[in-house]
């Protein structure tokens, strides 16, 4: 009896309109099972990744154009107020330059790449010339690590929480900064970043995933959630991050300050993002 009756069914759902909905998946790294899109659909994916400009510039204590010119020209206010507070009183310095680089400055952010140091992005800086410039290619949401200082014997660190001040040290250390990113409306990108301690012999942890539990290996992390920051950024712009204060032992000095180069011993870390993303409103599903 279903049998004769399923002709019949088919054609009534073709003619009232109805019809089958077909969604591709998102939200899926590159390589992931089913990660495909099926034959007629017209859904948009979202951008695989997204590339961004690291660079780290080396340079002196009294170095004027990149502890004041340039300073001068960074619009520190697109973080909100006690955002800003608290990372100055830790000795860390973040803005957006939104307008072009004179000259004389534009050169300081340029130097040919070294193949050899252009591999990852967690390369170490501790040895590294004057200028190195990175690319990168983020998943956006993904955790990505960017190494500002390694091989730190002996960290000592003072925080200040809450107007209050507390030290620790850590051996074995390295200074990380945990950045993610995500496409924003207009073609810009929007960046999160979180400086982190990782110290301590190498161990094997289960990392929660997605819902999934797996075996990792690695240091343990301090994360100073209370220094996390984030901006929106345009393909023009250039997000600094780098050092303020004199030399102690604050957050700012373990990741922009190398107290062993006396000659090149700070470190200003810029971020570009290298294109205009699609509106992220225009490429979700339908």
């Amino acid at each position: 009896m279903s049998r004769h009756l399923l002709p019949w069914a088919l054609l009534l759902c073709l003619a009232t309109g109805c019809r089958l909905a077909i969604f591709a998946p998102t939200g899926r790294a590159s390589g992931d099972a089913d990660d495909t899109i099926p034959l007629g659909a017209t859904t948009k994916l979202e951008p695989r990744t997204i590339p961004c400009e690291l660079v780290f510039v080396r340079h002196g204590e009294h170095d004027a154009q990149l502890t004041a010119d340039i300073w001068n020209l960074t619009d520190e206010q697109v973080l909100s107020g006690d955002v800003r507070r608290r990372l100055q009183a830790n000795g860390l310095r973040v803005g957006v330059v939104a307008a072009a680089l004179p000259p004389e400055l534009k050169a300081r952010f340029i130097q040919p790449i070294d193949p050899a140091l252009d591999t990852a992005a967690t390369a170490s800086l501790i040895e590294a010339p004057a200028v190195v410039r990175r690319t990168l290619r983020l998943l956006p949401g993904r955790e990505n690590e960017v190494l500002a200082a390694s091989g730190l014997d002996e960290l000592i660190l003072m925080e200040s929480i809450n107007d209050a001040v507390q030290g620790a040290t850590y051996h074995d250390a390295s200074a990380v900064f945990i950045v993610r990113a995500w496409p924003a409306a207009h073609g810009k990108v929007r960046v999160q970043v979180c400086p982190v301690i990782k110290h301590g012999p190498t161990e094997r942890t289960w990392v929660g995933d997605d819902g999934v539990f797996r075996l990792e290996a690695g240091q343990k992390r301090h994360e100073l959630d209370h220094l996390l920051f984030e901006a929106t950024i345009a393909p023009e712009s250039i997000l600094l991050v780098s050092c303020v204060g004199e030399p102690s032992s604050t957050v700012g000095d373990a990741f922009c300050r190398d107290p062993d180069n006396a000659i090149a011993g700070r470190r200003l870390i810029a971020l570009r993002p290298l294109a205009r993303l699609p509106d992220p409103a225009f490429t979700a599903q339908e």
